[in-house]
């Protein structure tokens, strides 16, 4: 009976299953646990991959963009590890220190920066099952290209014209000072014949043409940003010598005195009545006239020879007016005019030889004998300043400022030497230091509300000395011929410029001197690769 009891007991023991979920979670607790263990540490690994990764790519960026902008040694690690350092938050406590090198890339010569750093820490579980720490690893590249500076000695200002330069016919040029133009059109610098080109850089914001891609060395860089008019900012200098009108001969000129001359004006009413103006007695008007007392100072004025400074206060002047009455009640207003002339800063100008001309305000100068010009600042309203035959011309220290559709002619023929004004000769007519530093070293200056002209050409010989700046913001430049430098660097900036012809300049610049007007920069470029 107990057998059978027994025996039945296993059979329903058999059949009951309800226990197992049990069993089986005993028997999964560890793969449980161990699973969610392990998700957890592969979170908190991946996070700090995650961080240290940005980190060290922040960091590569960094230092290139200090290598692109500098080229010192050291400041480009201290960069980086500045911007790896702002950039780690997580791992700051335990991330190696990053460490940072240059490398070469795509066949340039430390021409990147690369950065590598770690990040080392137990972690529960995974230390729990290894014994060792978990560790994550960072690296980041970065490429970086420096910007180029780039001067030039012929320089188009005009933004969206086809052939803002054309270089022409037999043209020789191989001054190698470069070429630049602020045209944006698809051949913004063309040529037009079989030139003999060596400019060293040709730069423009627009396109180029082949013909000077396929024959010079030249670096050609077309589709440039960042292309400026160095001198789109000054404006001309108006020093008081060089407002006094006067005119260009070849005769001998008379001494000249100019000087400030102040007016003081005093004007006083008073009122009477009487039979006539011998026989008056005060009267009460009542609407009396307000007296005055005016000042007007001109600067710079031409005045008689032997004027010497002082005060004078010549007698004054009277004027009576009727204004009512008759018979012995005649009413008059009595005007009395008193003036106080001062003069000062009286300067004298010394006569001229033939030819010698002095700074001032022309309408046109027209070369007709040996003609030397006195160092300052001419004006120029309208006519030319025109250079030709066989004349001498020259002049140190002196600017031309063309107003008004005013023009530069010069002819071959003639022997010219002209070098332009410096800032100590601005300064020392009055003009503010900030300015005349701006202005150093510009010859030919074309104001900007001048209407412009085409008439503008330079066309000298061996014996066409030109130093200093050439200026033509509204104009365009036809230049042939030969011009030479002796002390300082020829420019010729202008709206568009024309060479052509039997052009022939191999130097711009004296030796041992080269030009430095900044006239584009190119960005500096950073970008990661690894």
């Amino acid at each position: 009976m107990q057998k059978k009891n027994m025996r039945n007991f296993l059979k329903q023991l058999r059949k009951n299953s309800s226990g197992n979920a049990t069993l089986l979670v005993a028997l999964g607790m560890p793969v449980l646990i161990g699973g969610a263990g392990l998700g957890v540490d592969m979170a908190q690994w991946y996070m700090w991959k995650r961080e240290l990764q940005y980190a060290v790519d922040q960091a590569a960026v960094a230092g290139a963009w200090e290598m692109a902008k500098s080229s010192t040694s050291t400041s480009y690690q201290t960069r980086a590890t500045q911007e790896f350092s702002a950039n780690v938050d997580m791992v700051s406590d335990f991330a190696t220190t990053p460490n940072v090198t240059l490398a070469n890339f795509a066949g340039g010569t430390l021409n990147s920066v690369v950065v590598t750093a770690s990040a080392s820490k137990s972690l529960p579980f995974s230390h729990f099952l290894t014994g060792s720490s978990a560790n994550v690893e960072a690296y980041a590249q970065a490429t970086f290209e420096r910007g180029t500076t780039f001067t030039s000695c012929l320089i188009a200002t005009d933004v969206d014209d086809e052939g803002a330069v054309l270089i022409g016919g037999n043209a020789i040029l191989t001054a190698s000072c470069g070429i630049a133009a602020l045209s944006t059109d698809e051949l913004s610098i063309r040529v037009n014949g079989n030139p003999t080109i060596d400019a060293g850089w040709i730069i423009s914001a627009g396109g180029i043409d082949d013909w000077l891609k396929e024959n010079t060395d030249d670096v050609i860089l077309e589709y440039q940003d960042g292309l400026i008019d160095p001198f789109e900012t000054l404006s001309p200098p108006y020093p008081a010598e060089s407002q006094v009108s006067r005119t260009y001969s070849c005769a001998a000129q008379a001494a000249t005195t100019s000087a400030d001359v102040e007016t003081r004006t005093q004007v006083t009413y008073t009122y009477w009545q009487g039979k006539n103006t011998g026989s008056v007695t005060a009267y009460d008007y009542p609407t009396p006239r307000t007296n005055t007392d005016d000042t007007d100072t001109q600067y710079g004025i031409l005045v008689t020879n032997n004027t010497t400074a002082g005060t004078v206060t010549p007698l004054p002047s009277t004027t009576w007016t009727q204004i009512g009455g008759s018979g012995n009640s005649k009413k008059y207003e009595r005007r009395v005019t008193q003036q106080t002339i001062t003069t000062s800063n009286v300067a004298v100008s010394p006569g001229t030889n033939a030819g010698d001309i002095r700074p001032g305000t022309y309408e046109e100068i027209q070369i007709g004998c040996n003609t030397t010009f006195a160092p300052g600042v001419y004006h120029i309203m309208g006519g030319g300043l025109i250079v030709n035959g066989q004349n001498e011309v020259n002049g140190s220290g002196v600017m031309f400022v063309l107003h008004d559709g005013a023009y530069l002619k010069i002819n071959g023929g003639a022997d010219i030497n002209l070098t332009a004004i410096q800032a100590s000769d601005l300064i020392a007519r009055g003009i503010a230091a900030e300015q005349a530093n701006k202005l150093a070293g510009m010859l030919v200056f074309e104001e900007r509300t001048s209407e412009g002209s085409n008439k503008t050409n330079i066309n000298g010989n061996s014996n066409t000395i030109l130093n200093g700046t050439i200026y033509f913001p509204v104009s365009e430049v036809f230049f042939a011929g030969t011009a030479g430098v002796t002390s300082q660097c020829l420019m010729i900036a202008a709206r568009n410029i024309i060479i052509t012809g039997t052009t022939n300049m191999s130097t711009f610049c004296p030796t041992g001197s080269s030009e430095d007007t900044v006239v584009a920069t190119t960005s500096s470029k950073v970008r990661l690769v690894a």
